[in-house]
């Protein structure tokens, strides 16, 4: 800059030009200012700003605690994309408030053709729907804690609540966070059945009917000669509903081969499950490979995303809240939060199969006949009646704590002039009974017997023991215990079973052939 000054300098003397001399200030002038400019710039520190508030006022613009230029001209290209992400956020926002305004008096009723229709959110400015028989027929939904998982999942089954005609779909809601987010939807008339992490007590039994419906529907397309449901129309469909899906398959040993079995076989048996989970992590391969319609709510974890659609990158994700994987297509969206679902209360679209998923066997069966129990077979979906005759000429032996109606059945037993019937007897007592023949023998979970005098006996029920110790000890699932069992529940066989129990007259009961309907 010197020489070139100079110069002009010596070239106004000589000429009299003395525009060269005034450029050559200006020159010198812009170089210094840009100079200034680059080093004010290097000193200010490189900070992240994309997670700052940004405030806007007449007189100033701020992102976080840093005041910016009134002009955009003068802004970092970070302030530029923060504030292009910001302004676009709030157009999105606009345009799901004004679907959600238009759609929530009919839940979100989609116009989607299917037999699962939903609708799902905008994307770009249009409805996202989906049939999830076609488009799935699973899906999984993936984000982080405080994401809206539960709540987009209550708003793609009151969709399809509202866009499927009655008693074409039935409900299981599997909620592993205490029953908070699906406990509403099971007041709706096509639910079946509600299982949550507190009540650990019934998971065995629920993981067997889940099964045993597979096998139901399996057997009922093979009798009417039909290969899939889209061939008989009148069996309606079943949307499996799985909050926390990790949670739910390390919970009992029977849940990895239930989800799996219905990911593998749901499709044309009817069955569709529909999933979340905060991450991909503790989900089989296998079972993710089936749910085919996925959608990745607010921070996901980069992996995960690569896991959900090998093409999608964080780089690709835009203002929008949420994403949808459909085959090789992608579409990010917005969704509204669910004010209310549709058609809560009322009486149950299938009774019987509520009785056969939720009650199981009766708490009380009042004596008729020879009845000595009623056995539950979730797996098959039906009872079936014990009699004395079932035990033939062997010995029965009753084992049960205190107040587990051991004392009761020995009551009705000597009531039906049976020969021998024996209540908390001693071993010397015992061994002479067993001599003269068969025995029915009633004796505390305390009691041990020599295994010479257990051998004796054909048929052993044990009803509730007195605590784990003697649950275990008597060789019962440690999952089965449950000090709260209704008298005269126990097990037979290693199946549950239901003790006739003398009722109360003052009680009202179902006539037995109206309890045996629960599950036929």
């Amino acid at each position: 800059m010197i020489p070139a000054l100079l110069i002009a300098l010596i070239m106004g003397f000589m000429t009299g030009m003395w525009q060269f001399a005034i450029f050559s200030f200006v020159s010198i002038a812009s170089g210094l200012l840009t100079s200034s400019l680059i080093k004010l710039k290097r000193k200010e520190p490189d900070l992240d700003y994309s997670d700052q508030p940004i405030w806007i006022h007449p007189k100033a613009i701020a992102i976080g605690d840093k005041v910016l230029p009134k002009t955009g001209l003068f802004f970092r290209d970070p302030f530029n994309e923060i504030f292009f992400q910001h302004f676009n956020k709030l157009a999105l926002e606009r345009d799901v408030a004004k679907k959600a305004i238009a759609l929530e008096k009919s839940h979100y009723q989609s116009r989607k053709p299917g037999a699962l229709p939903f609708w799902a959110g905008v994307s770009e400015g249009a409805d996202l729907e989906f049939d999830l028989a076609r488009d799935g027929p699973h899906a999984l939904v993936v984000g982080s804690t405080g994401a809206g998982k539960s709540e987009f999942l209550k708003l793609i089954t009151g969709s399809m609540l509202a866009s499927v005609q009655d008693m074409q779909m039935a409900m299981v809601l599997i909620d592993f966070k205490g029953g908070a987010a699906l406990t509403a939807l099971n007041t709706h008339p096509c639910s079946l059945t509600l299982l949550t992490d507190i009540d650990g007590t019934n998971h065995e039994r629920f993981w067997l009917y889940l099964l045993g419906e597979l096998k139901q529907r399996e057997f009922s397309l093979a009798q009417a000669g039909k290969s899939s449901i889209e061939q008989m129309p009148e069996l309606p469909r079943l949307l499996v509903l799985a909050d926390e899906l990790p949670a739910i398959l390390t919970s009992h040993n029977l849940a990895p081969t239930a989800m799996e079995a219905i990911a593998a076989r749901g499709r044309s048996l009817g069955v569709h499950l529909v999933a979340t989970s905060q991450s991909l992590s503790g989900i089989p391969r296998s079972l993710i490979t089936n749910l085919t319609l996925r959608f990745a709510l607010g921070v996901t974890d980069p992996g995960d995303l690569v896991s959900l659609s090998p093409t999608m990158r964080p780089s690709n994700i835009s203002t929008s809240k949420a994403v949808a994987f459909n085959g090789a297509k992608t579409f990010p969206f917005d969704f509204p939060m669910t004010k209310a679902l549709p058609n809560l209360g009322g009486g149950k679209f299938f009774p019987e199969q509520v009785s056969g998923w939720s009650i199981g066997l009766p708490k009380a069966i009042s004596e008729v006949g020879d009845l000595v129990a009623l056995m539950d077979f979730p797996l098959e979906h039906r009872f079936e009646e014990i009699r004395l005759t079932s035990f033939g000429s062997g010995s029965v032996l009753l084992v049960g704590a205190q107040g587990s109606g051991k004392s009761t059945f020995w009551k009705l037993l000597k009531s039906i002039s049976i020969s021998q019937v024996l209540d908390e007897p001693t071993i010397e007592e015992l061994e002479n009974a067993l001599t003269a023949g068969p025995v029915y023998c009633c004796v505390g979970s305390n009691m041990v017997l020599p295994l010479s005098i257990q051998r004796k006996f054909d048929h052993v029920i044990y009803l509730r023991q007195g605590n784990l110790e003697q649950h275990m000890a008597a060789g019962l699932p440690k999952a089965q215990w449950n000090e709260k069992l209704p008298p005269g529940r126990g097990w037979y066989r290693n199946q549950t079973i239901q003790l006739v129990m003398p009722i109360p007259s003052q009680v009202k009961r179902e006539p037995l052939s109206e309890q045996l309907q629960q599950v036929r």
